[in-house]
């Protein structure tokens, strides 16, 4: 079987941010929206870069759709 993969790449700065919380409830909307569109999250990493910040990638797979 043919897969078809995605990878989203996203940050999310510190809790201190004024407009965490609605950038939160924004990432997670796109991931169930992909998840709802028949994307199969397969993988979640995160890392901190050197300034600091949290960013995430996101890797989702469905099968080709042909």
């Amino acid at each position: 079987m043919a897969w078809e993969y995605k990878i989203v790449y996203f940050g999310l700065d510190t809790l201190d941010e004024d407009d965490y919380e609605e950038r939160l409830h924004e990432r997670v909307h796109m991931l169930n929206e992909l998840g709802s569109g028949g994307w199969e999250l397969i993988t979640f990493l995160s890392h901190r870069t050197a300034d600091k910040l949290d960013k995430y990638h996101a890797v989702f797979k469905r099968p080709a759709t042909g």
